[in-house]
């Protein structure tokens, strides 16, 4: 028997390496391909007949293991058919996809299947790094004028309205566009929504939206999930263990592949009944360009990033908390339900969105997976620059005068919201700070805490935390006969009577998963002499996400 994988590579760099909706979404539709039916129609083009129910067991020449996030993991009993599969499928993305890195290997079974398929995916890492890239498909010479949207050699001229002047278009430019119709269709799908209204949504997006978001979403301890997954089955009464095995893992990629998509659709649902106004013909103004396995890639309209990220989070727990194909591999694992980590990258609509999402792969890597062992958390920025981002210049420039970092990202959802080290810093801690930012005076309508008193904190902030709780004792004494006003700052204190909080808990926490500590909040850390503890503060988060949080069921 032999194994062979076929995958693709840098999935968001081929989505995002243009700034054109229309081409990001045919992009995210080739992908899609790759696994769905361009995948199935080379398994019949190799082995006719195939259906997907086909079992190596019961005699068959193949069986599909895994198909998702633009991958397949294939057995065979034939080697030259294998390769024959991995021809047809990158020769086929090479055809209609030109730009897209797809890779296979063929992989001889030795020994139990669940190590055959680590080594096949190990080869396929190894293939992948000696083989020449994309870039080098598009020679330069002799001289050619370069596509106006990838900076690709341009192949051919395009007009893309009536009114649009003619540009040049590259041969992956062309083929995005060319998917853009098809893919349409699949995102309306995917949104449970109809062709006309998805349409509507990209145009809001593309030319509409003041601010945009990219969410990028990656599910926690699910690489150390299916890597143990031999382990876990060891002992069981399953007669062929690699049949076990193969089957196993078939229902965990469905599983997890399926909790995505329900949590998604709940997100989408949750989001647009909390903020109607915000909606387009009833729908969230949210484009799922990546939605497979265990990974979420979404463009949306900045209004609703924050609150669709925390339902798709709450959402994803709840699904694979009741899934029937992931629970018994849960229940042998010990784990209750799996959670999330997302990123959420908040900039100007014409602001080019591979720059975002690095970013927001950048906030997960960084920050929201810190918190991975005990909770699904969220991680944002709104960028107000239009240099490239790095996230540890944009944190050290609101960082508190000593080094300590100004803000409390990530932010708790979820089951593990109740943890009593998510204290200070859960999705309605948030929420609770900008009400308070927001309130107003029931009889004259004023902001019981004034933009200016807002200003003067966030100043002090900057001087230092002593300076800024300074300034709070001011307010206290100058709204001392205001009560609301009072219970309006209440609000924005951290320890009580001051804006931070000492904040240890979270290094602890990333320290004991054995990773490197060396995330941004800990590179600014100034107060290493004390234990590892830290200053943070929610104001300046909530600063951040007034804006984005709308009044209308914001706090539900």
């Amino acid at each position: 028997m032999y194994v062979v994988v076929i995958g693709t590579a840098g999935n968001q760099r081929y989505i995002f390496s243009s700034r054109k909706r229309q081409e990001i979404v045919g992009a995210s539709d080739l992908i899609a391909r790759v696994d769905g039916v361009w995948a199935d129609e080379a398994m019949v083009d190799v082995f006719p007949g195939f259906e997907r129910s086909w079992r190596i067991k019961d005699g068959y020449p193949a069986e599909m293991v895994t198909a998702g996030a633009g991958a397949i993991t294939v057995l065979v009993q034939d080697r030259d058919a294998g390769r024959g599969l991995v021809t047809e499928l990158t020769g086929r993305a090479l055809r209609e996809a030109p730009g897209l890195d797809v890779c296979g290997v063929v992989v001889e079974a030795m020994g139990p299947l669940a190590d055959s398929i680590s080594a096949a995916r190990t080869e396929l890492a190894a293939v992948r790094e000696f083989r020449p890239g994309p870039q080098a498909r598009f020679l330069r010479l002799p001289l050619v004028e370069d596509c106006a949207s990838t900076g690709l050699p341009a192949m051919s001229l395009h007009r893309e309205g009536r009114d649009e002047p003619v540009r040049t278009r590259s041969a992956a430019s062309m083929a995005k566009l060319g998917h853009f119709p098809h893919a349409l269709g699949r995102l309306a799908e995917d949104a449970e929504t109809d062709v006309p209204t998805m349409r509507k949504i990209v145009d809001r997006l593309g030319l509409e939206a003041d601010w945009v978001a990219v969410v990028h979403a990656d599910g926690n301890g699910f690489g150390d999930l299916f890597r143990g997954l031999g382990k876990l089955l060891e002992g069981t009464d399953a007669g062929d263990p690699d049949a076990a095995y193969a089957d196993a893992l078939r229902k965990l990629s469905r599983g997890v592949d399926g909790c995505a998509k329900r949590a998604f659709h709940t997100a989408l649902a949750r989001t647009a009944a909390e903020h109607r106004s915000a909606t387009v013909n009833g729908k969230s103004p949210v484009l799922p360009l990546v939605l497979g396995g265990d990974d979420l890639t979404v463009l949306c309209e900045g209004a609703v990033a924050l609150p669709f990220t925390r339902h798709y989070l709450e959402a994803f727990e709840e699904e694979t908390a009741s899934d029937a194909l992931l629970r018994p591999i849960l229940d042998k694992a010990d784990r209750p339900w799996l959670g999330a980590a997302a990123g959420v990258a908040i900039v100007k609509r014409n602001y080019p969105f591979r720059f975002a999402y690095d970013l927001a792969e950048e906030l997960i890597t960084a920050e929201a997976k810190r918190v991975k062992v005990w909770g699904s958390a969220l991680a944002f920025t709104v960028l107000f620059e239009s240099s490239a981002p790095d996230l540890a210049r944009i944190r050290s420039s609101s960082t508190l005068a000593g080094g300590s970092v100004a803000s409390a990202s990530p932010y708790l959802v979820g089951r593990g919201s109740a943890d009593p080290r998510a204290e200070r810093r859960r999705w309605l801690d948030l929420v609770r700070r900008v009400d308070a930012l927001r309130r107003r005076d029931a009889g004259s309508g004023e902001l019981l805490i004034p933009s200016a008193a807002v200003h003067e904190l966030r100043e002090g902030l900057c001087l230092g935390a002593e300076v800024a709780d300074a300034r709070l004792a001011l307010l206290r004494t100058r709204f001392s006969g205001a009560p609301a006003r009072l219970a309006a700052l209440a609000e924005l204190e951290g320890d009580p009577g001051r804006l931070v909080w000492r904040d240890q808990d979270m290094r602890v926490s990333h320290a004991d998963q054995g990773e490197l500590v060396d995330h941004v909040a800990c590179r600014q850390d100034g107060d290493e002499g004390d234990g590892g503890e830290r200053m943070v503060t929610g104001l300046m988060d909530a600063v951040a996400a007034e804006s984005f949080l709308p009044v209308e069921g914001a706090a539900r």
